[in-house]
């Protein structure tokens, strides 16, 4: 085997290979769509909050619209019914969850999303805890 003559790269000296990811990290986080700690995290702008909302609501009327007409479908039809009734019902889901998503709006669209260093725990040190250690 040959040793390398040239030296390979570390992983701190590389620069990002997509720098608009750098610009999405927080100071002392990583980049919010891969790093789950809430302080990475950055608020949605109200648009995107109401549209994932709906997207929300429209996904849990699928899911509950898939079960109850899977269930309708077999108990009328047996295992074929399970398809039809499951596809059927997604659709009537999806479409429930749509209309669900018309009539809830919140108080003021226009408020501004939550902060995400509100939803992080405290820090607490060894004189905040309340156990008994």
């Amino acid at each position: 085997m040959i040793p390398a003559t040239t030296p390979l790269p570390s992983a701190a000296t590389a620069t990002p290979v997509d720098k608009d990811l750098a610009e999405q990290a927080r100071p002392g986080y990583g980049i919010p769509s891969q790093d789950p700690r809430t302080g990475a995290q950055t608020a949605l702008e109200p648009e995107d909050a109401e549209r994932e909302a709906h997207s929300a609501l429209m996904g849990g009327g699928m899911m509950a619209g898939a079960a109850a007409g899977a269930a309708v479908g077999v108990a009328v039809a047996g295992p074929v019914g399970v398809v039809v009734g499951g596809t059927l019902g997604c659709i009537a889901g999806a479409l429930g969850g749509a209309a669900a998503g018309t009539l809830v709006s919140p108080d003021d669209p226009s408020a501004d999303a939550v902060v995400a260093e509100h939803l992080a725990p405290p820090l607490r040190g060894r004189e905040g805890r309340t156990g008994p250690k």
